[in-house]
């Protein structure tokens, strides 16, 4: 019995898919005992997510059977062919990748196939909620470092702030404004009725949370991450506005898409000045702290050498691009090596070193474009890129036609919220590291979302919608 129960909890899909985004969750935090831990965990659990789809494969094929299951099986041979196809040391990682692959697929976007509609809500309940109470506390302790020393060197990482930018306490600024965004989504989503009627959710906490994470997306100065929530609240903002009519036929489009409009334009434009505000008053705030006189002399020097020139937080009037154009002009240069096939989501790095005068323009610890669509395009070539956008387009279909078709049904004001952010999603990746760029909290999310997405539509179909 108790054996029995034990091979139950090993091969808990929803089990697995919680560590996998936790260990994940823990990996973009700067602190290295923790960022290593994290890294180990994530190694496991990766072990385990394997053992996972090698018994579903043999033993429970039907968990399997998702929509254009055969258009996601070629993508996953079309990688591993691709990545035998461009042999070379970065083998083992191009084939980890692929294999992650199959896991968001199958276990992430499958979970209408492999979950019960209950336990999906838990986990999903319990997930949302980790990462709000994750991101409070990120924030706090990023914001208590900014005031209290407003940058600082630890185990090697920069806390803080650092070269205008605000890292707080996590590896990148882009990666704290991502966790922020993903924490307002979050807190929305989680008080909606269905998740009330289900779950007990302290409202006021919420709240909190979501303004907190606001002054720290307006703090990170991350325009990505702004254009992320930007358009997740315009695309909700515009699904509230149509919903509030019978049937669909009778919306007055043309009125509502001006009305909706306007309100964008002063939502973006209002957004904007916000920030700047933000960033003001802090610096203001931070500049105008006086140095202890009752210090000792040493501690004294130091603070003197902190507050030697005032802080400024933004990037001001950088390069709007931040690189990207230029990582853009390259990626098209390596799209050409095998525009078919592509070379390999590990192999950038070396390509780049062989193809283009000084390597990639942005090479960090791991290589990548800052754009989905063309990293797809340079890892798996035209072919991996048009079977990827029949899989999606697929889903993210399936989900407008019960939003805006059927815009009445029992979720479907639950199911907007996922569209808006899975929108805002992929446009946020036009920019910024995203789906399938490689294992990490931001790669994996969205099959969570499109996943749960689907399962709800599947919910409504069941209840006679």
């Amino acid at each position: 019995m108790i054996l029995k129960l034990n091979k139950n909890i090993f091969y808990d899909i929803s089990l697995f898919r919680i560590f996998y985004v936790i260990s994940l969750l823990f990996e973009i935090i700067a602190i290295s005992p923790i960022e290593i831990f994290a890294g180990y965990l994530n190694g496991i659990i990766f072990i385990w997510g394997i053992f996972i789809c090698l018994h579903i494969m043999f033993k429970e094929s039907y968990k399997f059977n998702i929509k254009n299951k055969n258009i996601a099986f070629l993508f996953i041979i079309l990688g591993v062919f691709t990545s035998c196809f461009n042999f070379s040391s970065n083998i083992l990682m191009n084939l980890i990748i692929n294999f992650n692959n199959l896991m968001c697929i199958f276990l992430f976007l499958g979970m209408s196939k492999n979950t019960s509609q209950e336990k999906a809500d838990a986990e999903v309940n319990f997930l949302f909620k980790f990462i709000i109470y994750f991101s409070f506390f990120v924030s706090i302790f990023s914001i208590y470092i900014l005031f209290a020393h407003k940058h600082i060197n630890f185990m090697g990482h920069d806390l803080g702030i650092s070269q205008n930018r605000f890292f707080g306490i996590t590896t990148n600024p882009n990666q704290l404004a991502f966790l922020s965004v993903i924490s307002i989504f979050s807190c929305d989503f989680l008080q909606d009725k269905y998740f009330k009627n289900k779950f007990k959710i302290n409202k006021f906490f919420l709240r909190i949370c979501m303004a907190l994470n606001i002054i720290t997306l307006f703090l990170t100065d991350s325009n990505a991450a702004f254009i992320f929530i930007t358009i997740y609240l315009s695309i909700k903002l515009f699904y509230e506005n149509f919903s509030s009519y019978d049937k669909f036929k009778n919306i007055k489009f043309l009125r509502e898409i001006i009305f909706v409009s306007m309100l964008i334009i002063f939502l973006v434009s209002g957004s904007f000045l916000l920030r700047m505000g933000c960033q003001k008053l802090v610096t203001q705030i931070i500049n105008s702290q006086k140095i202890n006189e009752n210090l000792p002399e040493e501690q004294k020097t130091l603070k003197l050498d902190d507050f030697k020139e005032p802080l400024k937080i933004g990037r001001g009037n950088h390069e709007l691009s931040s690189g990207r154009i230029l990582l853009f002009k390259q990626g098209i240069k390596l799209s050409k090596i095998h525009p078919i096939v592509g070379i390999g989501r590990e192999n950038l790095y070396y390509y780049s070193r062989i193809y283009l005068d000084g390597g990639l323009a942005f090479p960090y610890n791991h290589a990548d474009l800052h754009n989905i669509y063309l990293t797809i395009i340079v890892s798996y070539g035209w072919l991996g890129f048009a079977l990827f956008m029949i899989l999606i387009l697929s889903y993210i279909y399936k989900i407008a036609h019960v939003i805006f078709i059927k815009m009445h049904s029992m979720n479907s004001k639950l199911i907007s919220k996922l569209f808006a952010i899975i929108i805002a999603y992929f446009v946020y990746a036009s920019f910024e590291v995203g789906i399938l760029s490689g294992i990490a909290f931001a790669d994996i999310l969205i099959w969570l979302y499109l996943g749960y997405a689907v399962m709800l539509i599947n919910s409504d179909k069941k209840n006679n919608f």
